[in-house]
């Protein structure tokens, strides 16, 4: 599937914040704006050797140990056998996953998941298909353009971080939940306000960052939605979609997890092959 016009529509806000931040920093100090600029190309060079893959994920590389139990467990992944296997990593920060994969070469693992695989809390057929849902994201995760992306809007990375911390603790206090919901109706009077006043500058900043506002979480849900079809259209192709059904339905009872898990029990049609010429002769005649 495409997944690149989830991807960007979840970038939006990212990119506007990052190119304003960018400019101011340009205009008030040009070798400041060189050397970010140098940072970031420093970073889309080496961001899958180790001391790169460390910066993401706190990866080091596995003991003999852990390489051959998580390398024994995915046998079952047909695409993983032979001079295919990859390097396999220890990675402390795996963002929303257990399992990642930078590059085709390279497959991050979190502690958790090799202690679970280690102990048999795990069968090979459930590592493996958590694994493939990080085989069916790698062409994200190893993009170069995703990667830029990421490296442009490192000021909103850091924004956001705050912005998240912030929310979590605003959803435990009932105050700010609420002053929060009402924000719209703070808009609305900053924009009525600046219409009413001609300040059309303004007016088209607090429209800007209403929109953003009202977008932002609405496009991040369904580009996580896409990195988690991704996923599966990869476990069901390898025929593990029966097995990543159950686990779901063991840890989640929710309406949408369970449609998942339903489709993850359907059978991936292959592709028809193409006919060959003599074929359609044959057919024609």
């Amino acid at each position: 599937m495409s997944w690149r016009g989830a991807w960007f529509r979840a970038q939006i806000t990212g990119l506007v914040f990052s190119s304003f931040v960018w400019l101011v920093v340009a205009g008030l100090s040009i070798p400041a704006a060189a050397a970010g600029v140098a940072a970031c190309v420093v970073w889309l060079v080496g961001r899958n050797t180790r001391p790169g893959l460390w910066w993401q994920f706190g990866a080091r590389p596995a003991t003999e140990f852990e390489r051959d139990q998580v390398l024994a467990t995915i046998v079952p992944i047909s695409s993983l056998r032979g001079r295919h296997q990859p390097a396999i990593w220890i990675g402390s920060r795996i963002p929303g996953a257990d399992a990642s994969m930078p590059t085709p070469n390279d497959l991050v693992v979190s502690p958790a998941l090799v202690q679970r695989i280690a102990t048999g809390r795990l069968s090979d057929q459930q590592a493996s298909a958590l694994v493939c849902q990080a085989l069916g994201q790698q062409p994200v995760h190893g993009s170069s353009l995703v990667a830029a992306m990421e490296a442009y809007c490192a000021p909103w990375g850091v924004v956001a971080i705050i912005v998240g911390a912030f929310c979590r603790a605003a959803s435990r206090t009932p105050v700010l939940s609420a002053s929060w919901k009402i924000r719209w109706l703070v808009f609305a009077v900053a924009m009525i306000d600046n219409a009413m006043s001609a300040r059309w500058n303004a007016l088209v900043a607090v429209t800007i960052i209403a929109t953003l506002s009202g977008t932002t979480p609405f496009f991040r849900a369904q580009w996580t939605a896409t990195l988690h079809t991704l996923g599966d259209e990869r476990v069901r192709a390898e025929g593990f979609g029966p097995t990543l059904a159950d686990m779901i339905r063991t840890t989640s009872c929710s309406v949408h997890d369970l449609e998942r898990a339903a489709s993850l029990n359907r059978a991936t049609i292959p592709p028809r092959p193409a006919r060959t010429t003599a074929q359609r002769s044959k057919g024609a005649s």
